[in-house]
């Protein structure tokens, strides 16, 4: 395995630097707020910082709300961390992967439930292609 570029470094840290502020924030809004992943651009110009709260659509608005207000206490805290030319600007987005999983989970569901024995019994694997043994005989 190769060794990790500056970009994942840089971007290893900026998630436990959001991580860390986020947690440190004293606003009644926040909620239970995780930060899930970090995204930096090639040129280290814009981090994207995905997150997810504990709770429904009202947690979500009022974590939203809040995290905007702290977006610019946020990036002056990962400020000294940087060792780059330019501190990265800071984006903040709702991460809804989970809600994308639990919405493929059930649509799979439900095309099981179609099926003849009604979804009860497991489709056999499909072979490993990379593995020799799987190969057909010629």
């Amino acid at each position: 395995m190769s060794a990790p570029t500056r970009q994942q470094r840089l971007a290893s840290l900026l998630h436990r630097e959001i991580a860390t502020a986020v947690r440190g924030l004293d606003d009644p809004r926040m909620g239970l707020v995780t930060i899930t992943r970090v995204e930096l651009t090639g040129d280290l110009q814009l981090v994207t910082a995905y997150w997810t709260v504990l709770g429904g659509m009202r947690e979500r608005k009022l974590a939203e709300h809040a995290l905007e207000s702290a977006r610019p206490h946020l990036r002056r805290s990962f400020a000294p961390a940087v060792r780059t030319r330019l501190v990265p600007d800071l984006r903040l987005l709702f991460d809804d992967r989970e809600q994308k999983r639990d919405r493929m989970d059930e649509i799979i569901s439900r095309a099981r439930r179609t099926d003849p024995d009604g979804g009860t019994v497991p489709e056999p694997a499909a072979p490993d292609p990379t593995d020799p043994k799987a190969l057909p005989d010629l």
